[in-house]
């Protein structure tokens, strides 16, 4: 998971990089108001009593005299009400008790105030199961060291920002997909829901200036982010997020914003809190990592665009430091998500354009090497203070070797996407790709099956 350091937005991490800036929301053009009555109204008749009595044996048509139209007053005083007589609702005292000396008085003005209709939040019983399913079990890991915040000070941001309430919705609902397939629909509804709110207030972003606001944006951006993993093509739409992440932040310290998460602030605090627990682990088999580093330095000939060779030398450098060094492998693989982060707009769309051969082999090579580091990876959920609650049905689930690593579950997915992206011409580039994948297939286990220390 990346390093959420004290990033700079940047002049090229600009808000129409992270949106489509011809997004337009449609409204109705306005609600169609009660048509005018035709003027049928039939002209009376001015007949006198001596008329009506002259011609009492002829028949005729009698018209009945309609009132004159006035305006109710719904308001008016007991006095008036009693006379039923209009009231001129003047205060303290209406000009019909004046004039007849009476005392005036008003009836209370009702205490219930209607909110309006387009305020309601329109949410179901199922989503209020999901929303519960995030709470107790589904919460995202990162930042970490903030499991409080994800579960109490988020949900409370939830009800009043729509797109982060949707974000939350979405995640739980991808995350009971393991049970019900068929909340699939659900999920990627809160999904566009919540982006297409993101984007709106991303446009609106001067106008932002609460600390509600933008923590509320922030933690939208991690939950999007977690459910891209569940996507089987949802690699771009995860770096996308990281950068949302990067924006965001810039933006609030530019504002001298407090974060409601911590750890954010400070350089590689992930890596640092884990080294301990990477200390202790045995090296990631050697022959694995031989096939890694041969496979990611044969890619060199194909790398001629330079954020191409530069996104390879990372890659080689990650797989290298297996070889001695879990911790470094682990702190370089958090430089890797800096350097996304930080990387021009142009540069990004190039490494996520899934029609470019050489980047789409980078990014299988990436994730294929990221199911080498499962063990030390892993490690991130070992130091949350609040475990959540297991899931009947979701996969691994139950465990104590926290089988249920969500994440490398979800991006052996990706690994399986990529590698079928890979043309005809490319596949003797990505042998060790689908090796990987070959191996998760037969056991999801097998890159967790690490050597013994001597």
């Amino acid at each position: 998971m990346p390093p959420w350091t004290s990033l700079d937005a940047g002049q090229d991490l600009a808000y129409s990089n992270f949106y489509q800036s011809d997004y337009v929301e449609g409204f109705p053009a306005s609600v169609p108001g009660s048509a005018a009555a035709p003027n049928n109204e039939v002209a009376l008749s001015s007949i006198s009593p001596r008329e009506t009595a002259d011609t009492a044996n002829t028949p005729i048509l009698r018209h009945r005299q309609e009132r004159r139209g006035h305006t109710k007053s719904r308001r008016g005083c007991y006095n008036c009400k009693r006379r039923r007589i209009k009231c001129q609702e003047t205060r303290p005292a209406c000009g019909h008790c004046i004039k007849t000396g009476l005392r005036c008085e008003y009836p209370t003005a009702p205490q219930v105030v209607h909110q309006p209709r387009h305020q309601v939040p329109l949410f179901s019983l199922q989503d209020m199961r999901f929303f519960q399913h995030f709470l107790l079990t589904c919460f995202p890991h990162h930042p970490l060291g903030n499991e409080t915040i994800w579960t109490h000070d988020v949900p409370c941001l939830s009800h009043t920002h729509e797109f982060l309430m949707h974000a939350v919705l979405g995640l739980a609902a991808s995350d009971l997909m393991a049970q019900d397939s068929s909340l699939i629909a659900l999920a990627m509804t809160h999904r566009v829901k919540a982006i297409n709110a993101i984007k709106r207030a991303l446009s609106d972003g001067p106008k932002m200036d609460t600390f509600e606001e933008w923590n509320a944006l922030l933690a939208t951006c991690f939950a999007l982010m977690f459910q891209s993993i569940g996507l089987d093509d949802g690699m771009a739409e995860y770096m996308t997020f990281i950068r949302g992440i990067a924006l965001v932040s810039g933006q609030m310290r530019s504002r001298g914003m407090r974060f409601i998460f911590s750890n954010l602030r400070h350089l590689n605090t992930s890596a640092t809190m884990l080294k301990p627990h990477i200390d202790a682990l045995p090296p990631v088999r050697r022959t694995w990592v031989d096939m890694a580093v041969a496979a990611i330095r044969a890619l060199e000939p194909l790398c001629a665009h330079p954020v191409e060779a530069a996104y390879r030398r990372l890659l080689l450098a990650i797989a290298e430091a297996l070889y001695t060094d879990s911790y470094l492998a682990y702190s370089t693989l958090s430089r890797h998500y800096e350097w996304w982060m930080r990387i021009p707009h142009a540069q990004f769309q190039h490494l996520i354009d899934g029609t470019r051969p050489t980047s789409t082999l980078l990014a299988s090579h990436w994730i294929a090497l990221k199911q080498l580091m499962v063990p030390v990876t892993e490690l991130e959920y070992r130091v949350r203070a609040r475990e959540p609650l297991p899931s009947t049905g979701r996969p691994g689930s139950g465990g104590d070797d926290n089988d249920d690593n969500i994440m490398a579950i979800g991006m052996s997915r990706w690994l399986r996407h990529l590698n079928r992206q890979v043309d005809a011409d490319h596949r003797r580039y990505n042998d060790w790709p689908v090796w990987v994948e070959d191996q998760l297939d037969r056991d999801t286990r097998t890159f967790r099956m690490i050597e013994s220390k001597a």
